[in-house]
């Protein structure tokens, strides 16, 4: 009799172990799952909207010098333009976060400009500077974008003006006028009237008119006569 109790006591104990261990792993499974569902999610690159193969000669020929790289622009902020390998004439633009497929445009101004496959912004490059513009609200996204090569050319701009001269006063900036006697002579020799004799000083520079024309002399030129109206 003891021994069957002692039977019966063996399987209920294994049975409660069973059970137990069934348990245990019921319960470890959704914590598996929940752990696998924290893993992060790589990131894929961002995919390249369409882009256009289908480029004539001479949107190509304005694609050779559009200016890449990152652009310094107005109130610190940049542009970054780069072109997309194997698709000719197309550039990646890169704004605020943003990016845009655009082409070379055809332009009457000799400006270069890149219009966005999607219509939603344009990209205008001068000799001095670039600009984003937003085609559909047509106003200025950012302003005064700059790469190396165009800072060197408002550099040269800025030496140049250096050198105007006494042939535009009024644009040169201010100590760059010759305003020597020999200068001021010569000007006023080319701006002088027909006729009229000039007298120069050191300090002082004197044009006096040609006497009157007598009664019976020959009719002035036409040119002469509309300088005199």
């Amino acid at each position: 009799m003891s021994r069957s109790l002692t039977v019966v006591a063996a399987a209920l104990a294994a049975l409660s172990l069973t059970a137990l261990s069934a348990q245990a792993q019921t319960a470890a499974t959704p914590a598996k799952k929940a752990v696998a569902a924290k893993k992060p999610v790589a990131r894929k690159a961002e995919p390249i909207s369409a882009t256009n193969d289908n480029l004539n000669p001479v949107q190509l020929s304005i694609a050779d010098r559009v200016l890449t790289g990152t652009a310094e622009c107005e109130f610190k902020e940049k542009v970054d333009v780069e072109k997309i390998a194997g698709h000719s004439g197309n550039f990646k633009v890169t704004y605020n976060h943003k990016t845009y497929v655009m082409v070379p445009e055809e332009t009457t101004t000799g400006a270069i400009r890149l219009v966005d496959l999607s219509g939603a912004v344009v990209w205008i490059q001068i000799p001095m500077k670039s600009m984003l513009m937003n085609q559909k609200e047509h106003h200025r996204l950012v302003d005064g974008c700059q790469e190396d090569e165009q800072r060197i050319a408002v550099r040269s701009m800025k030496d140049a003006g250096t050198n105007a001269g006494a042939l535009a006063p009024n644009v040169a900036p201010p100590g760059t006028v010759d305003t020597s006697p020999a200068a001021v002579h010569a000007a006023t020799v080319n701006t002088a009237a027909p006729g009229a004799t000039v007298t120069t000083t050191t300090t002082t520079t004197t044009t006096v008119a040609p006497p009157a024309v007598k009664n019976g002399a020959a009719a002035p030129t036409a040119a002469a006569s509309g300088m005199w109206k």
